[in-house]
């Protein structure tokens, strides 16, 4: 019998993301699950990370603290993870509807998007972490389907069913252009402890 750690084709990968700096990637499957794997080990599974309870859509390290990443499924919901730890560190859930996409703004550490079949949302885990900062309705019989930051500006970049790509202009957000990256990544962590330890459902 094979072991559950043994690469099988019992479910099949849905994304995968490459580590920025290390030779490790993660692997979302239609059955939930996220597999951390290595490129020196074909064989098996380094860690398997189950919260998600349908497939998983969309997988993204943090390009600002390289222990983080985001997931996101048909179960509604985003998690965010530390991945040495195999229970997630926060969960987002804002609409009853399949989340198909997430990213992380590359200027901004604590910002992330979000797409679901019709409305993009903004996050700002410095700002509210129970609720997305922006929310943008498409319009009727319309459907999102891809979503992007664009480097080295404030927009983002959404594509829809009908071969559309709408550019948002995110404003009045948390100044981080003049930070270096290293600043920019020490604030994330802090910011995610101040938050959570406000939440009326947060462990102390």
């Amino acid at each position: 019998m094979v072991g559950e750690t043994i690469l099988s084709e019992v479910s099949p990968g849905h994304c995968l993301d490459f580590h920025p700096k290390v030779n490790i990637y993660l692997v979302g499957s239609w059955d939930g699950l996220i597999h951390k794997c290595s490129l020196n080990n074909n064989q098996q599974f380094l860690d398997s990370y189950q919260k998600h309870l349908l497939a998983v859509n969309d997988i993204q390290w943090s390009p600002f603290s390289p222990d983080l990443f985001l997931s996101c499924s048909s179960d509604y919901t985003i998690q965010l993870w530390r991945h040495t730890c195999l229970s997630p560190l926060l969960s987002f859930k804002s609409v009853h509807s399949q989340v198909c996409a997430v990213r992380w703004s590359p200027e901004r550490s604590t910002v992330f998007a979000a797409i679901y079949r019709q409305q993009v949302e903004v996050w700002q885990l410095s700002f509210n972490i129970l609720s997305p900062v922006v929310v943008h309705h498409a319009a009727a019989g319309v459907t999102l389907t891809a979503l992007l930051f664009a480097r080295g500006t404030d927009c983002v970049l959404v594509g829809d069913s009908e071969g559309k790509v709408t550019v948002y202009q995110l404003k009045n957000f948390t100044a981080e252009g003049r930070l270096t990256h290293d600043h920019k990544a020490a604030g994330l962590i802090p910011a995610l402890r101040v938050k959570v330890s406000k939440c009326p459902w947060a462990r102390h």
